[in-house]
């Protein structure tokens, strides 16, 4: 059986550029509880901020998530334009993830090149470690794998 993972999430107004408008922490929120329900994560807690700044390391609420002394290994966001727009400013984050264990899962669908690169960055670290756990599978039933 499979363990549920354990989360932590953030939420932070979000401007939509060219426009007044702006995502709610509170929409984002509630998308981001029917998506920890429907998926089985444990939704320990979910940091906020006020304020959205491209410096998203920098941000209160954020500094507080990297503190968290709960263990989790997933942070889930409703959209991974509540860290930022910019792949450049995310990647030496996501590589911190990297090394600690820790994916960061968006809980909203979107097509922007951001939100599909992400999608791709674990989805292909999920396929090889199926393709790894099904392989030590067989080999534990003594069948023959074929690459």
């Amino acid at each position: 059986m499979r363990k549920n993972k354990k989360a932590v999430g953030y939420v932070c107004d979000i401007p939509i550029p060219g426009t007044d408008e702006v995502i709610s922490k509170e929409d984002q929120r509630l998308r981001m509880l029917k998506f920890a329900q429907k998926e089985g994560l444990d939704l320990a807690c979910i940091y906020e901020d006020e304020k959205f700044t491209e410096d998203f390391i920098g941000r209160p609420g954020f500094a507080k998530l990297l503190a968290c002394k709960e263990e989790f290994d997933t942070i889930l966001v409703e959209r991974v334009w509540s860290l930022s727009r910019k792949k450049k400013a995310l990647d030496p984050f996501l590589k911190e993830l990297d090394r600690k264990g820790v994916q960061l899962m968006a809980s909203s669908y979107l097509w922007d090149c951001l939100s599909q690169q992400l999608r791709h960055r674990y989805a292909v670290k999920l396929s090889d470690r199926c393709r790894k756990e099904a392989r030590a599978l067989a080999e534990a039933r003594n069948l023959k794998v074929v690459a």
